[in-house]
């Protein structure tokens, strides 16, 4: 009997009666006074000592929690602002499509502080675009086919060569950039917002409201170039001659 009571471990008794009685030292608080709980950055301590510090970093994980949201939060109102300036300002663009095109660069650059910003588009070869022909560069748009192919903005750092090729001589600018597709199945265009930043755009960030600006640009320039007299190649002759 007496070698059965010394072979008897009572810890997975005494764990099982703590933890279907969670108020047992609400009724006996005088035993916390001579408990104590290993920690591995300090001495023994009480086991209200223990839970307050645990009490307090869930606290301060939470408060930093909160003011990351409400920082993400007031960054995405900012972005909204800027965002509806933008189509205001495409709504209100007068002149012809080269205006048009130099007043999205210069917004851009104004209202989201960009270091540097590209817009190349790649037409038919019969849309008879000379007014625009800085904007034309086909060549510059075949570099990005990925981003084509993807269907959405691409965010990070550019290759030397896709960086001289938007931003020439300013190419040093864009340590970090958004590239942003535009137009649909008769042409393609590419706008590229670049910062000399390098964490600024980054391949994990949001690019919500960047696929907004993609949509109301190209939205802007297909009525535009349809107003101009531009016509799709599979159009009808007919069509195109009207």
């Amino acid at each position: 009997m007496s070698e059965d009571w010394e072979a008897f471990d009572p810890e997975p008794v005494i764990v099982d009666y703590l933890r279907d009685h969670p108020d047992f030292f609400t009724h006996h608080p005088e035993l916390t006074e001579n408990l104590c709980i290993p920690h591995p950055c300090r001495p023994a301590v009480s086991l209200l000592e223990y839970q307050n510090r645990l009490l307090r970093e869930h606290c301060q994980r939470l408060r930093d929690k909160l003011v990351e949201l409400i920082a993400i939060a007031r960054d995405n109102d900012r972005l909204a602002e800027r965002v509806q300036r933008l189509a205001l300002g495409l709504l209100d663009a007068r002149g012809g499509l080269d205006e048009l095109l130099h007043g999205i660069k210069a917004i851009l650059r104004d209202e989201f502080r960009a270091d540097g910003v590209a817009l190349c588009l790649a037409m038919p070869p019969t849309t008879g675009l000379s007014a625009v022909e800085e904007f034309l560069r086909p060549d510059v748009i075949w570099l990005f086919d990925d981003v084509f192919r993807a269907g959405r903005p691409q965010c990070g750092r550019l290759s030397p060569e896709q960086a001289a090729a938007l931003f020439g001589d300013s190419a040093h600018l864009a340590a970090s950039a958004a590239l942003i597709p535009l137009g649909g199945d008769e042409w393609r265009g590419m706008l590229a917002v670049g910062s000399g930043d390098p964490r600024r755009f980054h391949p994990g960030m949001g690019t919500l409201f960047l696929e907004r600006i993609g949509e109301l640009i190209t939205q802007t320039l297909q009525a535009r170039l349809l107003a101009g007299g531009w016509r799709r190649l599979s159009d009808p002759p007919s069509l195109r001659g009207r």
